[in-house]
């Protein structure tokens, strides 16, 4: 069976492979030294980065091809560029219980690097788990479950909220009317790098409906 056909099987629960890699808790203040200018994110990347969107590694680097785990997705969504982020920092107290030691989701520790923002998210009913109730953030995303949430961040006007087999087609739609999938997304059980997710953001982001994209009709 195909990821994406198995998706269908657990609704629109995210699934993701991959490690948890810690980004360094500040912004970067400075060019990423992976990213030049001829790479087909720098622009993306840059906009996003001098937006305070962007954190980067403590070697100075981004990383634009390593594939973006769950962690770091919902780090990169849940930012005050895209979404009213006033009430967050009090997410954990106000949401939670003082002894918890975990954030909703039993593999989400309380101390963890991104368990604000899975608070956040999670109360905003942008990202759901799996059914057996983990969250598993060292997994990767791929493209249709990025589509759907990316969709809810930004409020985009999805036609049809479809159900089964084919419930990700809707936000895939959508984000293809705006000419929003980098080129370099060709399957929909592909699963997304930062760079990818950092070109999608700034495309919603800064209205680029003007750069080379992948329709729906070239994904397989």
């Amino acid at each position: 069976m195909k990821p994406y056909l198995r998706l269908a099987a657990i609704g629109s629960a995210l699934l993701i492979t991959g490690t948890v890699l810690a980004e360094d808790s500040t912004f970067s203040q400075t060019k990423f030294t992976d990213v030049p200018e001829s790479s087909s994110y720098y622009e993306g990347i840059e906009y996003l980065r001098t937006h305070n969107v962007l954190k980067g590694y403590l070697d100075g680097t981004f990383k634009p091809n390593t594939r973006i785990n769950r962690a770091e997705f919902v780090m990169f969504v849940v930012n005050p560029l895209i979404l009213d982020t006033n009430d967050m920092s009090s997410c954990l107290n106000d949401s939670l219980p003082a002894a918890a030691t975990s954030v909703y989701f039993p593999d989400v520790a309380r101390d963890s690097w991104y368990a604000t923002q899975v608070c956040f998210a999670k109360n905003k009913h942008l990202i759901d788990g799996y059914p057996d109730g983990t969250y598993r953030p060292a997994e990767n995303i791929n493209f249709v479950e990025a589509a759907k949430i990316i969709s809810n961040v930004f409020a985009l006007d999805v036609a049809k909220d479809v159900t089964g087999e084919f419930w990700y087609r809707p936000y895939v739609q959508r984000l293809s009317d705006l000419h929003a999938i980098p080129a370099t997304v060709t399957r929909f059980d592909q699963t997304l790098t930062r760079g990818e997710m950092a070109e999608i953001v700034y495309r919603l982001k800064a209205d680029r409906e003007d750069k080379a994209s992948t329709s729906i009709g070239d994904i397989k």
